[in-house]
């Protein structure tokens, strides 16, 4: 009639996360923002696919990317999360 105290495991999450929604580029073309979620690790690439930066998702669903360099001048981003 004794029970044992309880043993926890964390199962991983194996389900990928949407893709980010709301994003936009700031008007200098430093800071690309959006939406998406909680925890995940958000990327910005280029046209060849090199990733310019990344950051996570904060836990209000909101995410904030500096670039290292601007850009204005018609590039192509891809923003993907992780």
């Amino acid at each position: 009639g004794n029970v044992s105290p309880a043993a926890t495991i964390t199962v991983p999450d194996t389900t990928a996360p949407t893709e980010p929604s709301g994003v936009q580029l700031s008007d200098d073309g430093l800071t690309v923002t959006g939406k998406g979620e909680a925890g995940s690790t958000v990327a910005v690439k280029d046209a060849e696919g090199n990733t310019l930066a990344s950051a996570t998702v904060g836990s209000d669903g909101t995410f904030s990317v500096t670039l290292p360099a601007a850009q204005t001048n018609g590039q192509t981003l891809t923003v993907t999360a992780t």
